[in-house]
């Protein structure tokens, strides 16, 4: 083993390539925040399809028309 190794094992840093530990770590952000927003608007969509307060005005966004 050689001493550049030694050392790094020796100080805990292990990785090699620090930049792609970084982009690891950034997409697995972007991954986990992806998932937590389509499970948001899943279910908000749910909760206000089965709203005891207005039972028969929802409408889906893909059947809204989109605006003005």
């Amino acid at each position: 083993m050689d001493q550049t190794r030694a050392a790094r094992m020796a100080n805990g840093r292990t990785t090699r390539r620090p930049g792609l530990a970084l982009a690891a770590v950034v997409a697995v952000g972007v991954v986990a925040a992806v998932q937590y927003r389509r499970s948001a608007l899943t279910r908000n969509e749910a909760a206000q399809k089965n709203s005891p307060e207005h039972p028969n005005l929802y409408v889906s966004v893909d059947r809204s028309g989109g605006g003005i």
